[in-house]
């Protein structure tokens, strides 16, 4: 268990939630994550967080969604009012620990991020599967416990928003 995991423990803790939290092998894509998720007999929808940065400001932003979507660039430039872009693999594992492919939405360092974007089509879904702080941990929870989490975490700091079309 890496300092994410603990991190991620302890915001469920504080918030008195109890979602099914799961080990396996690392998943850096969706076809690894259909498997274990058929193996562990994971039910919820997959979703995805992407780690994204401001060209001016240098600002970091997660943008997360269900697997299936995809982000809609424009959009999200005129609602945080900059282009952003994906940031680099080395910068994403210098900044979180993490590899991409497995960002978790929560438990990253406190300030790193400006403002985080959610689909609403999250909570259209009764459980969904997020990254838990490592490629080799993952979480499944009820989709209000999310709102709850990232409303704790990033209070005052998240757009809900209806933005996406599908890939």
């Amino acid at each position: 268990m890496n300092e994410n995991n603990k991190k991620c423990y302890e915001i469920l803790e504080k918030l008195n939630l109890h979602p099914r939290v799961v080990t396996h092998e690392a998943i850096l894509n969706y076809e690894v994550a259909a498997k274990v998720d058929e193996e562990l007999g994971l039910t919820g929808t997959e979703t995805k967080t992407l780690f994204l940065k401001g060209k001016k400001s240098g600002h970091y932003y997660l943008f997360i969604t269900l697997a299936t979507q995809r982000m809609d660039s424009k959009f999200l430039k005129n609602l945080l009012l900059e282009k952003i872009q994906l940031v680099s693999g080395d910068e994403m594992t210098e900044l979180t620990g993490m590899v991409p492919g497995c960002m978790t939405p929560f438990g990253l360092k406190e300030g790193l991020i400006q403002k985080v974007v959610v689909d609403n089509q999250l909570f259209l879904e009764d459980k969904l599967i997020l990254a838990f702080g490592s490629e080799t941990m993952s979480v499944e929870m009820d989709s209000k416990d999310l709102k709850t989490i990232l409303d704790f975490v990033y209070s005052g700091q998240v757009y809900y928003v209806d933005i996406l079309k599908e890939e």
